[in-house]
């Protein structure tokens, strides 16, 4: 498999402070489900806009698929990748949810016959193809993040970057989201690379990878099943193992490896009192 992203010996540092990345490496293949968890200022959110060209790093080198990131380049680069933010309000420019979704194509000068269908397609994609008529406020916080990702969809990128995307979300909009990646995964295979930046570390279990990131440094990177079982090393870090983890890890002869809460209740089931 090739890279999606690929970065080399990356610095950078807020105007007044100390570089936050120095020397930092990163690749992520093609079609891999990648999360990065780390405590808050650790540093990804801003990795996040780096790779989009939305900060500028002070050295070091950054390529989406073979394509260096320049300022020559930005445009061409930015077609490649869609982000979502935290706050889907603030992604919200459209009068309706169809209008929302076909900005992103106008700005591409998608030839205006052509919008109504690629405007239904990545509305059915997320599951809001209905409301697309209904007017963005009327939306739960869940459904505007589904048309948010929907807008992104329209653009057919090839990495979607998700900073933080579930935070602000119910439990029923948190799973309506985090289940429509799932889908997207199912669908696209390895057409489609996903970078999700989360805190929740049940969310962060949904990956084929997680990346910890500690002040800017690379500090775990592994399969999820496989960092949920270094309690100790994710506490250092500022972090949680996931709830089901806690649970096995207080039984007096725990599992000796992750256990998803199905997973963990069925194996429960076997023990003899």
């Amino acid at each position: 498999m090739k890279n999606a992203i690929t970065i080399n010996n990356l610095t950078y540092g807020y105007p007044d402070q100390d570089p936050l990345f120095h020397g930092f490496d990163l690749a992520v293949q093609e079609g891999q489900w990648l999360s990065i968890v780390g405590h808050n200022g650790s540093g990804k959110s801003t990795l996040a806009k780096l790779i989009l060209g939305l900060l500028e790093a002070n050295s070091g080198i950054i390529r989406v698929f073979d394509q260096e990131l320049t300022v020559a380049t930005l445009a061409e680069v930015r077609e490649q990748v869609g982000m979502v933010f935290q706050n889907p309000d603030n992604q919200f420019v459209g009068a309706t949810v169809a209008d929302d979704v076909a900005f992103g194509l106008e700005n591409r000068q998608v030839p205006s016959e052509e919008m109504p269908a690629m405007i239904e397609a990545a509305l059915k994609q997320v599951g809001m193809a209905d409301f697309a008529d209904r007017e963005p406020h009327t939306l739960s916080g869940g459904q505007k993040q589904r048309v948010a990702l929907a807008s992104v969809l329209a653009l057919k990128p090839k990495v979607i970057i998700l900073d933080e995307a579930t935070a602000m979300l119910d439990p029923a909009g948190k799973s309506a989201v985090l289940q429509t990646l799932k889908d997207l995964k199912h669908h696209h295979q390895d057409q489609l690379t996903l970078i999700v930046i989360t805190h929740d570390m049940a969310e962060a279990a949904l990956a084929d990878r997680l990346v910890v990131i500690n002040d800017g440094q690379l500090a775990l990177d592994d399969r999820p099943q496989d960092l949920f079982v270094q309690g100790q090393a994710l506490k250092e870090l500022g972090l949680d193992q996931p709830f089901e983890s806690q649970l096995a890890q207080a039984l007096p002869k725990p599992p000796n490896q992750y256990l998803t809460k199905q997973e963990l209740a069925a194996w429960l089931s076997t023990l003899k009192d």
